[in-house]
Protein backbone atom coordinates (compact mmCIF):
# COMPACT_ATOMS: atom_id res chain seq x y z
CA UNK A 1 0.00 0.00 0.00
CA UNK A 2 0.57 3.29 -0.89
CA UNK A 3 0.91 6.16 1.81
CA UNK A 4 0.90 9.97 1.59
CA UNK A 5 3.34 11.52 4.51
CA UNK A 6 4.75 14.52 5.30
CA UNK A 7 8.59 15.12 6.35
CA UNK A 8 10.54 18.63 7.78
CA UNK A 9 13.95 18.56 7.28
CA UNK A 10 16.65 21.57 7.73
CA UNK A 11 18.61 22.82 4.79
CA UNK A 12 20.48 26.18 4.98
CA UNK A 13 19.62 28.58 2.25
CA UNK A 14 20.42 27.49 -1.31
CA UNK A 15 22.09 29.84 -4.35
CA UNK A 16 20.27 29.18 -7.15
CA UNK A 17 22.63 28.02 -9.96
CA UNK A 18 21.04 28.89 -13.38
CA UNK A 19 24.07 26.86 -15.48
CA UNK A 20 23.43 23.48 -13.36
CA UNK A 21 18.87 24.42 -13.86
CA UNK A 22 19.72 25.12 -17.61
CA UNK A 23 21.44 21.90 -17.94
CA UNK A 24 18.88 19.69 -16.35
CA UNK A 25 16.18 21.94 -18.39
CA UNK A 26 18.07 20.47 -21.57
CA UNK A 27 18.28 16.95 -21.18
CA UNK A 28 14.76 17.08 -19.87
CA UNK A 29 13.77 18.19 -23.33
CA UNK A 30 16.14 15.19 -24.93
CA UNK A 31 13.60 13.26 -23.12
CA UNK A 32 10.23 15.09 -24.07
CA UNK A 33 11.61 14.86 -28.02
CA UNK A 34 11.34 10.97 -27.89
CA UNK A 35 8.45 9.72 -29.52
CA UNK A 36 5.60 9.38 -26.35
CA UNK A 37 5.80 5.61 -26.83
CA UNK A 38 9.29 5.10 -26.37
CA UNK A 39 9.10 7.27 -23.33
CA UNK A 40 6.14 5.07 -22.14
CA UNK A 41 7.71 1.71 -22.78
CA UNK A 42 11.17 2.39 -21.50
CA UNK A 43 11.11 2.32 -17.70
CA UNK A 44 15.00 3.40 -17.63
CA UNK A 45 13.88 6.43 -19.11
CA UNK A 46 11.12 7.00 -17.25
CA UNK A 47 13.02 6.16 -13.97
CA UNK A 48 15.77 9.30 -15.76
CA UNK A 49 13.50 11.76 -16.59
CA UNK A 50 11.96 11.64 -12.64
CA UNK A 51 15.17 12.17 -11.42
CA UNK A 52 15.93 14.79 -13.02
CA UNK A 53 12.56 16.62 -11.94
CA UNK A 54 13.94 15.99 -8.10
CA UNK A 55 16.75 17.83 -8.85
CA UNK A 56 15.75 20.26 -11.84
CA UNK A 57 17.33 23.36 -9.32
CA UNK A 58 20.05 23.88 -6.98
CA UNK A 59 17.25 23.45 -4.18
CA UNK A 60 16.26 20.11 -4.65
CA UNK A 61 19.82 18.91 -6.03
CA UNK A 62 20.97 19.83 -2.29
CA UNK A 63 17.56 18.18 -0.80
CA UNK A 64 18.10 14.88 -1.94
CA UNK A 65 21.12 13.73 0.35
CA UNK A 66 19.13 15.30 3.29
CA UNK A 67 16.00 13.74 2.50
CA UNK A 68 17.88 10.52 2.49
CA UNK A 69 19.59 10.44 5.87
CA UNK A 70 16.40 11.35 7.61
CA UNK A 71 14.08 8.97 5.98
CA UNK A 72 16.69 5.95 6.89
CA UNK A 73 15.91 5.97 10.44
CA UNK A 74 12.59 4.62 9.14
CA UNK A 75 13.73 2.12 6.43
CA UNK A 76 12.43 -1.55 7.26
CA UNK A 77 15.37 -2.77 4.46
CA UNK A 78 18.27 -0.62 6.28
CA UNK A 79 21.61 -1.95 6.96
CA UNK A 80 22.67 0.98 8.85
CA UNK A 81 23.54 -0.28 12.29
CA UNK A 82 22.71 3.07 13.81
CA UNK A 83 19.16 1.36 13.38
CA UNK A 84 19.27 -1.96 13.75
CA UNK A 85 18.57 -4.34 17.04
CA UNK A 86 19.47 -8.21 16.35
CA UNK A 87 16.30 -10.09 18.00
CA UNK A 88 17.63 -13.49 19.90
CA UNK A 89 15.85 -16.26 18.28
CA UNK A 90 18.33 -19.36 19.06
CA UNK A 91 15.71 -20.98 21.67
CA UNK A 92 13.22 -21.22 18.96
CA UNK A 93 15.60 -22.37 16.71
CA UNK A 94 16.63 -25.16 18.56
CA UNK A 95 13.37 -26.37 20.18
CA UNK A 96 12.28 -26.37 16.40
CA UNK A 97 15.58 -28.34 15.51
CA UNK A 98 15.07 -30.63 18.27
CA UNK A 99 10.86 -32.20 17.26
CA UNK A 100 9.64 -35.06 15.94
CA UNK A 101 7.72 -34.53 12.46
CA UNK A 102 6.02 -36.32 9.58
CA UNK A 103 9.05 -37.01 7.05
CA UNK A 104 8.43 -38.93 3.89
CA UNK A 105 11.10 -40.87 2.30
CA UNK A 106 11.58 -40.52 -1.52
CA UNK A 107 12.27 -42.87 -4.10
CA UNK A 108 16.01 -41.99 -4.34
CA UNK A 109 16.32 -42.36 -0.50
CA UNK A 110 16.40 -38.77 0.69
CA UNK A 111 13.99 -38.06 3.60
CA UNK A 112 12.42 -34.68 3.75
CA UNK A 113 9.07 -32.94 5.63
CA UNK A 114 6.08 -33.38 4.32
CA UNK A 115 5.49 -30.30 3.32
CA UNK A 116 8.91 -29.59 1.84
CA UNK A 117 9.60 -28.57 -1.72
CA UNK A 118 10.10 -31.43 -3.21
CA UNK A 119 6.49 -32.54 -2.28
CA UNK A 120 4.93 -29.19 -2.08
CA UNK A 121 2.11 -28.84 -4.56
CA UNK A 122 2.07 -32.25 -5.75
CA UNK A 123 1.44 -34.93 -3.29
CA UNK A 124 -0.16 -35.33 0.12
CA UNK A 125 0.18 -37.56 3.33
CA UNK A 126 -3.14 -38.83 4.52
CA UNK A 127 -3.69 -41.71 6.71
CA UNK A 128 0.05 -42.58 6.75
CA UNK A 129 0.59 -42.91 2.98
CA UNK A 130 1.00 -40.59 0.17
CA UNK A 131 -1.12 -39.74 -2.02
CA UNK A 132 -0.59 -37.38 -5.83
CA UNK A 133 -2.83 -34.28 -5.69
CA UNK A 134 -5.41 -33.12 -8.65
CA UNK A 135 -3.94 -37.06 -10.18
CA UNK A 136 -6.29 -37.51 -13.86
CA UNK A 137 -8.54 -35.81 -15.41
CA UNK A 138 -10.99 -35.98 -11.83
CA UNK A 139 -8.24 -33.68 -10.09
CA UNK A 140 -8.41 -36.14 -6.82
CA UNK A 141 -5.85 -37.35 -4.83
CA UNK A 142 -4.78 -41.12 -5.45
CA UNK A 143 -1.90 -43.64 -4.61
CA UNK A 144 -0.53 -43.17 -8.39
CA UNK A 145 2.64 -45.31 -8.78
CA UNK A 146 5.37 -42.94 -7.99
CA UNK A 147 3.41 -42.20 -4.83
CA UNK A 148 3.56 -46.12 -3.70
CA UNK A 149 7.55 -45.36 -4.14
CA UNK A 150 7.37 -43.23 -1.06
CA UNK A 151 6.92 -43.83 2.36
CA UNK A 152 5.93 -41.72 5.65
CA UNK A 153 7.83 -41.41 8.46
CA UNK A 154 5.72 -40.54 11.55
CA UNK A 155 6.90 -39.03 14.26
CA UNK A 156 10.79 -38.37 12.74
CA UNK A 157 13.55 -36.64 14.68
CA UNK A 158 14.21 -33.54 12.31
CA UNK A 159 17.67 -33.31 13.63
CA UNK A 160 18.55 -36.72 11.80
CA UNK A 161 18.24 -34.97 8.15
CA UNK A 162 20.93 -32.49 8.89
CA UNK A 163 24.53 -32.44 9.33
CA UNK A 164 24.32 -30.25 12.32
CA UNK A 165 22.22 -27.00 14.59
CA UNK A 166 24.30 -24.37 12.33
CA UNK A 167 23.05 -26.52 8.83
CA UNK A 168 19.81 -26.52 9.77
CA UNK A 169 19.60 -22.67 10.32
CA UNK A 170 21.24 -22.46 6.84
CA UNK A 171 19.16 -24.32 4.92
CA UNK A 172 16.04 -23.79 6.31
CA UNK A 173 16.08 -20.86 8.86
CA UNK A 174 17.85 -18.26 6.86
CA UNK A 175 19.60 -17.05 10.10
CA UNK A 176 22.16 -14.81 10.76
CA UNK A 177 24.56 -14.95 13.44
CA UNK A 178 25.66 -12.04 16.15
CA UNK A 179 29.21 -11.72 16.21
CA UNK A 180 29.30 -10.30 19.09
CA UNK A 181 26.95 -12.61 20.96
CA UNK A 182 27.30 -15.93 19.17
CA UNK A 183 23.52 -16.05 19.07
CA UNK A 184 21.13 -16.63 16.64
CA UNK A 185 18.31 -14.77 14.93
CA UNK A 186 17.67 -11.32 12.73
CA UNK A 187 18.68 -8.10 12.30
CA UNK A 188 15.73 -5.52 12.48
CA UNK A 189 14.94 -1.90 12.59
CA UNK A 190 11.90 -1.64 15.74
CA UNK A 191 11.36 2.17 14.02
CA UNK A 192 11.06 0.78 10.49
CA UNK A 193 7.84 2.05 8.36
CA UNK A 194 8.34 2.02 5.08
CA UNK A 195 10.20 -0.87 2.08
CA UNK A 196 10.73 1.72 -0.32
CA UNK A 197 9.82 5.71 -1.18
CA UNK A 198 9.89 8.24 -3.38
CA UNK A 199 9.63 12.38 -3.04
CA UNK A 200 6.25 13.13 -4.35
CA UNK A 201 5.40 10.36 -6.08
CA UNK A 202 1.80 9.06 -6.69
CA UNK A 203 1.12 13.37 -5.26
CA UNK A 204 3.24 15.40 -5.92
CA UNK A 205 1.06 17.87 -6.21
CA UNK A 206 1.57 18.91 -2.23
CA UNK A 207 2.44 22.32 -2.00
CA UNK A 208 1.78 25.47 -3.92
CA UNK A 209 4.36 28.28 -4.64
CA UNK A 210 4.57 31.28 -5.95
CA UNK A 211 6.48 30.99 -9.76
CA UNK A 212 9.08 33.79 -8.78
CA UNK A 213 9.97 31.22 -5.88
CA UNK A 214 13.49 29.43 -6.01
CA UNK A 215 13.74 27.38 -3.37
CA UNK A 216 11.56 24.14 -4.58
CA UNK A 217 11.57 21.31 -5.78
CA UNK A 218 9.24 19.05 -8.49
CA UNK A 219 10.04 15.70 -6.62
CA UNK A 220 10.06 12.33 -8.18
CA UNK A 221 7.52 13.87 -10.60
CA UNK A 222 6.47 11.80 -13.42
CA UNK A 223 7.36 12.92 -17.42
CA UNK A 224 5.92 16.56 -17.29
CA UNK A 225 5.55 19.30 -14.89
CA UNK A 226 3.47 22.07 -14.99
CA UNK A 227 1.30 20.72 -17.90
CA UNK A 228 0.20 17.68 -16.12
CA UNK A 229 -0.56 20.02 -12.65
CA UNK A 230 -2.67 22.94 -13.48
CA UNK A 231 -2.01 26.04 -11.03
CA UNK A 232 -3.76 29.56 -10.79
CA UNK A 233 -2.12 31.75 -12.36
CA UNK A 234 1.39 32.84 -11.08
CA UNK A 235 1.44 29.50 -9.15
CA UNK A 236 2.92 26.18 -9.57
CA UNK A 237 2.59 22.48 -7.53
CA UNK A 238 6.17 21.62 -5.91
CA UNK A 239 6.70 18.22 -3.47
CA UNK A 240 9.01 20.51 -1.59
CA UNK A 241 9.52 23.77 -0.50
CA UNK A 242 9.96 25.99 2.80
CA UNK A 243 7.56 26.50 5.00
CA UNK A 244 7.91 30.15 4.76
CA UNK A 245 7.17 29.79 0.90
CA UNK A 246 4.28 27.94 0.60
CA UNK A 247 0.68 29.63 -0.22
CA UNK A 248 -1.59 27.71 2.11
CA UNK A 249 -4.65 30.34 1.36
CA UNK A 250 -4.20 29.88 -1.92
CA UNK A 251 -4.28 26.38 -1.96
CA UNK A 252 -7.39 26.02 0.09
CA UNK A 253 -9.22 28.40 -2.19
CA UNK A 254 -8.23 26.49 -5.68
CA UNK A 255 -8.89 22.79 -3.90
CA UNK A 256 -12.31 24.20 -3.12
CA UNK A 257 -12.75 25.76 -6.40
CA UNK A 258 -12.12 22.56 -8.53
CA UNK A 259 -14.01 20.48 -6.30
CA UNK A 260 -17.14 22.78 -6.60
CA UNK A 261 -16.70 22.46 -10.36
CA UNK A 262 -16.23 18.96 -9.85
CA UNK A 263 -19.07 18.73 -8.35
CA UNK A 264 -21.44 20.60 -10.77
CA UNK A 265 -20.11 18.79 -13.55
CA UNK A 266 -21.10 15.19 -11.24
CA UNK A 267 -24.77 17.11 -11.13
CA UNK A 268 -25.24 18.00 -14.35
CA UNK A 269 -23.90 13.77 -15.20
CA UNK A 270 -26.55 12.54 -12.97
CA UNK A 271 -29.38 14.54 -14.16
CA UNK A 272 -28.93 14.05 -18.00
CA UNK A 273 -28.71 10.38 -17.28
CA UNK A 274 -25.09 10.07 -19.19
CA UNK A 275 -21.44 10.67 -19.43
CA UNK A 276 -18.56 10.44 -21.47
CA UNK A 277 -16.25 10.30 -19.21
CA UNK A 278 -13.79 6.91 -19.12
CA UNK A 279 -14.57 4.26 -16.11
CA UNK A 280 -17.51 6.39 -15.08
CA UNK A 281 -21.64 5.53 -14.88
CA UNK A 282 -24.52 6.66 -13.76
CA UNK A 283 -26.90 4.40 -11.24
CA UNK A 284 -30.42 5.01 -9.49
CA UNK A 285 -28.21 5.97 -6.38
CA UNK A 286 -25.70 8.65 -7.79
CA UNK A 287 -22.14 8.86 -9.92
CA UNK A 288 -19.48 6.30 -10.04
CA UNK A 289 -16.57 6.63 -10.79
CA UNK A 290 -13.60 4.06 -10.95
CA UNK A 291 -16.52 1.40 -8.91
CA UNK A 292 -16.74 4.27 -6.03
CA UNK A 293 -20.04 6.58 -5.90
CA UNK A 294 -18.64 10.26 -6.24
CA UNK A 295 -21.54 11.64 -5.88
CA UNK A 296 -24.72 10.53 -4.62
CA UNK A 297 -28.61 11.70 -5.78
CA UNK A 298 -29.53 14.83 -3.84
CA UNK A 299 -26.04 15.84 -2.51
CA UNK A 300 -25.70 19.42 -1.21
CA UNK A 301 -22.15 21.44 -2.55
CA UNK A 302 -21.28 21.92 1.16
CA UNK A 303 -21.65 18.26 1.49
CA UNK A 304 -19.56 17.57 -1.46
CA UNK A 305 -17.12 20.09 -0.23
CA UNK A 306 -16.59 18.28 3.18
CA UNK A 307 -15.76 15.31 1.44
CA UNK A 308 -14.04 15.87 -1.65
CA UNK A 309 -12.93 19.71 -0.37
CA UNK A 310 -10.77 21.35 2.43
CA UNK A 311 -13.20 21.35 5.37
CA UNK A 312 -13.18 24.35 7.47
CA UNK A 313 -12.32 22.57 10.73
CA UNK A 314 -8.39 21.88 8.71
CA UNK A 315 -6.67 24.66 9.56
CA UNK A 316 -3.92 23.58 6.76
CA UNK A 317 -5.10 22.47 3.48
CA UNK A 318 -3.27 19.13 3.27
CA UNK A 319 -4.63 16.26 4.24
CA UNK A 320 -1.66 13.21 5.20
CA UNK A 321 -1.60 9.54 6.52
CA UNK A 322 2.23 10.27 8.37
CA UNK A 323 4.40 13.08 10.32
CA UNK A 324 8.12 12.03 9.58
CA UNK A 325 10.64 14.59 11.98
CA UNK A 326 14.21 14.12 12.71
CA UNK A 327 13.32 10.96 15.39
CA UNK A 328 10.06 11.29 15.74
CA UNK A 329 7.03 9.48 13.61
CA UNK A 330 3.50 9.91 13.86
CA UNK A 331 0.74 8.29 11.88
CA UNK A 332 -3.16 8.26 11.27
CA UNK A 333 -3.41 4.69 12.31
CA UNK A 334 -2.76 5.51 15.88
CA UNK A 335 -6.16 7.56 15.59
CA UNK A 336 -8.47 4.83 13.56
CA UNK A 337 -10.71 2.37 15.54
CA UNK A 338 -12.80 -0.83 13.17
CA UNK A 339 -16.42 -0.27 13.40
CA UNK A 340 -17.71 -3.56 13.96
CA UNK A 341 -21.04 -2.67 12.55
CA UNK A 342 -20.18 -1.06 9.06
CA UNK A 343 -16.58 -3.42 9.11
CA UNK A 344 -14.61 -0.12 8.08
CA UNK A 345 -12.03 1.86 9.36
CA UNK A 346 -13.05 5.18 11.35
CA UNK A 347 -10.97 8.07 12.16
CA UNK A 348 -11.10 9.08 15.38
CA UNK A 349 -10.88 12.95 16.89
CA UNK A 350 -7.29 13.86 17.04
CA UNK A 351 -5.00 13.31 14.05
CA UNK A 352 -6.50 16.66 11.80
CA UNK A 353 -5.56 18.44 15.44
CA UNK A 354 -2.20 16.51 15.06
CA UNK A 355 -1.24 17.31 11.83
CA UNK A 356 -2.30 21.22 12.25
CA UNK A 357 -0.16 21.49 15.54
CA UNK A 358 2.82 19.39 14.09
CA UNK A 359 2.82 22.20 10.73
CA UNK A 360 2.37 25.58 13.43
CA UNK A 361 5.19 23.96 15.41
CA UNK A 362 7.33 23.85 12.45
CA UNK A 363 9.92 27.11 11.58
CA UNK A 364 9.21 28.62 8.27
CA UNK A 365 12.49 28.13 6.81
CA UNK A 366 12.02 24.41 7.71
CA UNK A 367 11.82 22.20 4.52
CA UNK A 368 8.48 20.53 3.82
CA UNK A 369 8.15 17.68 1.90
CA UNK A 370 5.91 15.51 0.09
CA UNK A 371 6.42 11.73 0.87
CA UNK A 372 5.06 8.37 -0.96
CA UNK A 373 5.47 5.61 0.51
CA UNK A 374 5.34 2.05 0.74
CA UNK A 375 4.58 -1.10 2.89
Amino acid sequence: MHFRSLLTVYLPEVTPDPEWEQDIAKAQEEIHSLQPGKIIENVMTRIRSEMLNSIGTAFGRELIPVIREKMERFNCCTEDKRYLVFEDRTEEFLADYNKHVTCVRLPDGRIVEENSRPLWGRFIVKDGLVYQKDFGPLHHPKRSKRAKKMKVLPDYPRRKMYKSFEDYLEQECYAVRNEETGKYGEWYNPDGVYDWYSIGGRWPAMFLVKTDCTEYSFGERGLFTDDEYPAPEDYRWVACARKKDIQWDEMRRWRNQKATERFHKLEAMFQAGETEEKYCSITDKGVLSYGELVYRQGQTLEEYLHEYGIPDEWKYPISVHDLFHEEEYRSKSEFEDFDLVNRKLITIEGWRRTVDEFIDDADDDVVFVGIDYHI
